[in-house]
């Protein structure tokens, strides 16, 4: 019973959790001493988790404008991560992915739902702003078009959750863990920079190399490249040669800003920083693919007369790799350094 109630405890705002988490343990191990059950125990412990003031400052432990935009990044986080799913739900048609979805977006609902009691609690009063404008004008166009163009209206909701990114981030901006040591940092900025190249890597071999085989089957590389340029199609190299630099002094920057001594470059040097970039980083690559991919896919369709899409099983591996780091990404750019699953919802 102690692990259930250590659980329930670690739902609570921090301004209680510690002693309702020293109350609730030394209930229950005293529970027959008290002449009580431990069952008991428990349901009270869900009851009052259920029902205390979370909007109030003493127990959540912090200002309610504050708990607001706290409340606020989950929100975007979990709005944001609905929207990809629903889109892989409809491009690779997957129950699971619509699912998953579907609870994301609900908890964007209470959470969204949450900031705003925080924020009438608080009495929050702040200046409107030019991204304010952007969003309010931005929203009703964005829920019309969703209704009645989902795959317009999409990139519109995400530009409404950029806007309201850009404000939280602007207004209070999250606070960062301590920067690791320089080995720490230039091991993990490593791992990182190596996570972009692999991602980097593994595209270019997938559109050049693996995709071009399991499309056109019986033929070698080499003819391939061959009837490509014979029919006045040869993929151009300016792309993907641009796409592996820019991409490769990425990766080196990130790994040298871990190793710099400069002090001012060294507050920066979080885990959560260190690894969002590379999360980042794999989900844009990943992202990216179609665009570098579409000449070879489009010269590949002209002169086989074949569909220019993925052949390759490597083809929905990569996309599904860089869909996970597209939500991971979001997840780590924007929920709070330390969330509590009730404090959090609301």
């Amino acid at each position: 019973m102690s692990v259930v109630v250590r659980a329930i405890a670690a739902t609570l705002p921090a301004g209680v959790r510690a002693r309702y988490r020293e109350e609730w343990l030394s209930d229950v191990a005293g529970a027959d001493e008290l002449g009580v059950s431990r069952a008991g125990v428990v349901i009270g412990a869900l009851g009052i988790a259920a029902s205390i003031d979370r909007e109030n400052p003493d127990v959540s432990g912090m200002t309610p404008r504050r708990l607001a935009f706290r409340r606020l990044r989950v929100g975007l986080a979990m709005a944001a991560t609905a929207l990809l799913l629903l889109m892989g739900s409809l491009l690779w048609a997957q129950q699971w992915a619509l699912l998953l979805a579907v609870v994301t977006g609900a908890v964007a609902i209470v959470a969204f739902l949450g900031a705003s009691r925080a924020s009438r609690r608080g009495r929050a009063r702040r200046r409107w702003t030019v991204a304010d404008t952007a969003v309010a004008v931005t929203a009703p166009l964005a829920v019309a078009a969703t209704v009645l163009v989902p795959f317009i209206g999409v990139p519109m909701v995400f530009a409404v959750i950029l806007g309201l990114v850009v404000v939280v981030a602007v207004e209070d901006p999250r606070r960062q863990g301590d920067p690791l040591s320089r080995p720490q940092a230039a091991l993990l900025a490593v791992l990182s920079a190596s996570a972009i190249l692999a991602m980097l890597a593994g595209s270019l071999l997938h559109i050049y190399i693996w995709n071009p085989l399991a499309r056109m089957p019986g033929m070698t590389l080499d003819e391939i490249y061959t009837g490509l340029s014979a029919a006045g199609e040869p993929p151009s190299t300016v792309v993907p040669i641009g796409w592996a630099v820019a991409w490769g002094l990425i990766a080196l920057a990130l790994v040298v800003s871990a190793v710099l001594p400069y002090p001012r470059v060294r507050r920066l040097m979080t885990a959560r920083r260190i690894a969002g970039i590379g999360i980042l980083g794999v989900a844009l690559v990943a992202g990216g693919s179609w665009f570098v991919g579409f000449d070879m896919g489009m010269g590949m369709a002209d002169a086989f007369m074949t569909s220019g899409g993925d052949a390759a099983a490597s083809g929905p591996m990569l996309s599904l790799v860089g869909f996970c780091f597209a939500i991971a990404a979001l997840l780590v750019g924007l929920l709070p350094t330390r969330l509590g699953v009730v404090e959090a919802a609301g």
